[in-house]
Formats: C-alpha cells, structure tokens, sequence
C-alpha cells in the first residue's frame, strides 16, 4: 500500500484514543508576521481524527495561506471582521499606541479573524451582522482554545475596534462586545518583590558576571522605573533616546531618565538636604545618599557613553527577549520563585515607599510625564528628595529592629 503524502503543515500525533492531525501554521506566518498590509487569517488548529477529512480541510487552509502570502485579491472583502480589523490598523488610535500594545492587537485580532466557524472564518463574517449571540459564542471558542487570559484580551480589543468603527459609523451601535461581564484583568496583579529577593537577585547576577542585571534591578527597584525604560528597549525609530544614559548621571548628586521619544527628562536627586546637626561631614555639608544600593551598582560598572544597561555579551543593549531569558536564568539560579518578577521590583520599590509613609510616588516613579519648566522641575525634585530622605529613614528604622529583635 503506497504511503499517502499529508499536505504541508498537516501533523498527525498519537493521543490516548488514536491519531489526530493537525494544521500548524508556520513561524514565518505567525504575528506580526504581515502580507500586503493583512495578518495571516488562517491559524494552527486540530481537524479532526479521520484522514481524508483532515486532508480536506489542511488543504483548503494551505490554500487561504498561499492566497494571503502571495496578495491574492490583497484586499479583504469590504464589510467583513477582517476589513474592519484592517481599518483599525490604520487608525490613529492604534498607530500612536505603542510599540508592545500594536503587537498584542494584531496577534489578538489575528486570533479572532481564524476562528473556524462552519463553513468560513469569523473574519470573513460580516461585520455589521456580528451581535452579542455570536460576541458570546466567540468567547467561548476562544477560550477553549486560548484560555481564560487571551480570551477575555481578544474581547477586549474586539470591543475597543467596535467602539471606533460605531464612532465612524462603519457599523451601528449597541457594540456586540460591550457589557460582557468579563473581567479583563487577571486575578492577581504583579507581586511586589522584597528587598531580601531583590538583594539575593543582584548579588546572583554578579556572580554569574552579569552586572548589567544587577545595575537594571536597583533602577527598578529604587528609583520604580518601568522595565521597558530601565533597558531602553529599542522597537521602533525614536526609542534610542529613551531609558538612562551615563551622560545623564552625576554620582552623588543626580540621575536622570529620558521619556521616551521627546527627549525630556526626568531628575531624580541623589542627595537628601544638609543635615548641619549631623556627625558625619558628608551629610552635614552634602546631605545622606538617597540611592546607596543604586549607586553602589553603578559604581561597579565601568563608565562609558550611552546609554547604561548593556548586554555583556553583545555589547549592545538587551532586546526584550535577552532580558526575560538572562532574568530568569539568575531568578532560578538565585533560588527564587517564579513570582520574583522584572516588574514585580518597580511594585517592590513603591510598597516600601509607601511603608515609609510617601503616597504620592509621582515624582520619583515618573507615572505622568513632567513639564519642562524650571519652576516646576525645582518642585518636583523637592518632593522627590523627600520622598527618598523618608525611605531612608524607613529602612534604616526597619534594620534597627531586626537588628534588636531577640
């Protein structure tokens, strides 16, 4: 008996009850993979356990895969889910958010154009006809086959494109999607890390020779930046000039973090007020550190130009994936458990904060972009040094107990 050739991407695996086959979509067609301006509309999916029926349906997904590779008909019919998902790309709502939220969009709006229904796709739905039955039904299917998390996220971009098309009045109002009762949010948000976990971390990552870890987490953790800021993560033309440069350090004396595309900048002090009833001369004359930990970090490093948290072996700054792999190398190698998280040390750093009694962290955690005026500037470092002059007094309290507990 000749061997049948299965379709390209066709897969059979042995399960508990037999052979099931299944179409696994390519890498090179997975988001944000784009053909002439369109996401790929098929995605991987189970077809069936009989044969010449999972034959069937590869074939007729090989042949929605060629079309969108090659621009067949290049553009999608007008008045489906996939023309209007197209027209939202081009929205300025989705081309001023950033870089991360596109790539979350189109994967999710990706996710929702392949649904297999009966006989098409939900992207070759009419969009005008979608209602709340089918917004249901599509969460459900989701969520089968993506999980809670996803699911509810697919919801949700479907629900902000439908909230922009009733405003252009590409469809009607009531929006399908709305008043679902989904919770959007998972259960629990970032757990905060501890100082005990953050000094494990950073004394873990010096060890392994990677101070440029050690340097990321005290930024984040001590002055509560973002991770996306803290290294300088560069996805698109303008992002080199944000995150923390050495030419905007002055030890002992100030740091300051660049916002982005705009260049402005946001100062963080170093040094508390002058203390003239101080016995130490520096602090009588200069003011006590803020930031000892930081700068001792960074003071360990080897001064140069540009921008400060750089990969050690690439000489170049971490892309986001570098970063999350050499983190969880060190987590795991330092014996903490998965909860010890990159952001989970901004949330770290904050609590202390408000453990020493500060409630507006604003002015050291950068959560609004400052206003470059003088007058203002001179403000915002003021609150910023008190709000460092009480964390210090905070921890130096707390080491004074533990240091007298019996």
């Amino acid at each position: 008996m000749d061997k049948i050739k299965l379709p390209r991407y066709l897969r059979a695996k042995r399960l508990a009850g037999g052979l099931a086959y299944f179409w696994e979509r390519p890498t090179w067609a997975r988001p944000p993979a784009e053909k002439h301006g369109r996401a790929c509309p098929v995605d991987s999916e189970a077809l069936d356990t009989d044969l010449p029926v999972a034959i069937g349906k590869a074939e007729l997904l090989n042949a929605a895969l060629d079309d969108w590779r090659n621009g067949v008909e290049g553009k999608v019919a007008e008045g489906t889910v996939a023309a209007l998902f197209g027209w939202y790309r081009g929205h300025v709502r989705f081309t001023e958010a950033s870089h991360r939220t596109r790539e979350d969009y189109r994967e999710m709006m990706t996710h929702v154009e392949a649904v297999q229904l009966k006989t098409t796709t939900f992207g070759q739905r009419r969009a005008a006809e979608v209602n709340a039955s089918h917004a249901d039904a599509l969460y459900r299917l989701l969520v089968k086959q993506r999980g809670d998390r996803q699911g509810a996220y697919c919801m949700q971009v479907c629900r902000r494109v439908w909230n922009e098309a009733i405003r252009a009045k590409k469809v009607k109002d009531p929006n399908p999607f709305a008043r679902m009762g989904i919770k959007m949010k998972a259960k629990k948000g970032n757990r905060a890390n501890t100082r005990v976990e953050y000094n494990r971390f950073r004394e873990e990552a010096r060890k392994q020779g990677f101070q440029s870890m050690a340097t990321a987490a005290a930024i984040s953790f001590e002055i509560l930046r973002r991770v996306s800021d803290v290294f300088g993560y560069v996805n698109e033309p303008g992002d080199e000039e944000r995150g923390f440069f050495w030419e905007d350090y002055q030890p002992g004396v100030q740091i300051a973090m660049r916002q982005g595309k705009t260049g402005d900048s946001q100062i963080i002090p170093l040094r508390g007020d002058p203390d003239p009833e101080s016995d130490d001369p520096e602090v009588r004359d200069l003011g006590a550190r803020l930031y000892p930990e930081l700068e001792a970090e960074l003071a360990r490093m080897k001064r140069g130009r540009g921008h400060i948290v750089i990969n050690e072996q690439t000489g170049k700054r971490y892309t986001e994936s570098q970063a999350t792999w050499r983190w969880r190398a060190i987590r795991d190698a330092a014996g903490l458990h998965d909860g010890f998280t990159m952001t989970g040390n901004r949330h770290g750093g904050a609590t202390e904060l408000g453990d020493a009694g500060v409630y507006d962290i604003r002015p050291v955690s950068g959560h609004r972009t400052l206003q470059q005026t003088a007058t203002y500037n001179k403000a915002t470092q003021e609150k910023a040094r008190s709000a460092g002059t009480a964390r210090q007094r905070h921890i130096a309290e707390r080491a004074r107990k533990e240091k007298d507990r019996p």
